[in-house]
């Protein structure tokens, strides 16, 4: 039996869930795991997908042991998890893929001893990075259901998410804010990062006719914060929090602590004693141009242990 067919049946029955067997197949490529470990064949060439624990990076090694090092890549065993359920990754770049498109990067990069995610990203050759991502045939909430579509950003935890029937309620804030599922451990910048970019890949969408943001999230740089500083009453008048970007934006309007209380209790349902914050630098975006006249910027990602999802918080705004 050669190593493809072996390959293919290498799922075996067991009391847990199992971990081996094909994740995506078509008639050039067979993605999945063998003995645990996420393998690529393309055209008849298997490449062993790894990753480093400490630095992000995905490595291809190939039948001969030659081995490729991609930045700013992904955890194959996390990329297979979301496969698995016909869902779509978002890498640092904004790009969006599917099944396909991560194994035609594999592939690609693996002819470099050592590349860049961007550099390798130009197998795809000039295709635009918005792209629809998979959706699950679900039924929404009847009360999403009644929001303009602006309300209800692709890409989210669900569409249909509570939160956003409420923001929609207050459409004189200077908040924009995304609710990202978490694919891997929450825990660590590199996760932030990533969910920070699949937020942007959503809210920095290209419209027609619309506004549309460039962006570069490599460039940003972070620092971990405390939730009490996040929601606290006294913000220097030289920096921006949650509190005080949603109650006071640089033009009035008429909200209330409770209003604030509400938009908080809908984000953070478990209360906030399980977040993990990082505030990030404002410079890796033209979306934040306008904030810096004078007003402020302000870019959180907060992960939930309690819901196991990303928060992402941006403002920016003039008169």
């Amino acid at each position: 039996m050669d190593e493809n067919k072996a390959f293919l049946k290498c799922a075996r029955a067991s009391s847990d869930p199992p971990r081996d067997g094909v994740v995506y197949r078509d008639g050039r490529y067979i993605l999945g795991r063998e003995n645990e470990t996420p393998c690529l064949i393309a055209d008849g060439r298997k490449y062993v997908l790894t990753c480093h624990g400490y630095e992000p990076c995905l490595y291809i090694t190939d039948g001969q042991g030659r081995m490729t090092a991609v930045h700013n890549a992904f955890n194959p065993l996390d990329v297979l998890d979301v496969f698995q359920d016909a869902g779509t990754i978002t890498s640092i770049t904004g790009f969006e893929y599917d099944a396909k498109d991560f194994c035609r990067m594999v592939e690609y990069a693996a002819g470099f001893s050592d590349v860049g995610i961007d550099d390798a990203e130009k197998v795809f050759a000039g295709r635009p990075k918005k792209k629809q991502p998979a959706q699950k045939k679900t039924e929404p909430a009847q009360e999403a259901a009644e929001l303009p579509d602006e309300y209800m950003p692709s890409g989210c935890t669900c569409p249909a998410d509570p939160f956003y029937a409420l923001l929609a309620q207050y459409p004189d804030t200077a908040l924009d804010c995304c609710i990202v599922k978490s694919h891997s451990p929450g825990s660590g910048p590199d996760a932030h990062r990533h969910a920070l970019a699949a937020a942007c890949r959503t809210l920095f969408a290209d419209e027609e006719d619309g506004p549309t943001w460039r962006f570069d999230v490599r460039k940003a740089r972070y620092r971990k914060a405390d939730a009490d500083v996040l929601f606290s009453s006294h913000c220097p008048d030289d920096r921006l929090n949650f509190r005080k970007a949603f109650l006071h934006p640089p033009y009035p309007n008429v909200y209330t602590e409770s209003d604030f209380a509400k938009i908080k209790d809908a984000l953070f349902p478990n209360g906030t004693q399980k977040l993990e914050i990082y505030e990030w630098s404002t410079d890796w975006s033209d979306y934040f141009d306008a904030g810096r006249e004078w007003w402020g910027t302000l870019c959180l990602t907060v992960y939930d242990k309690g819901t196991d999802r990303f928060i992402i918080i941006l403002a920016s705004a003039t008169d």
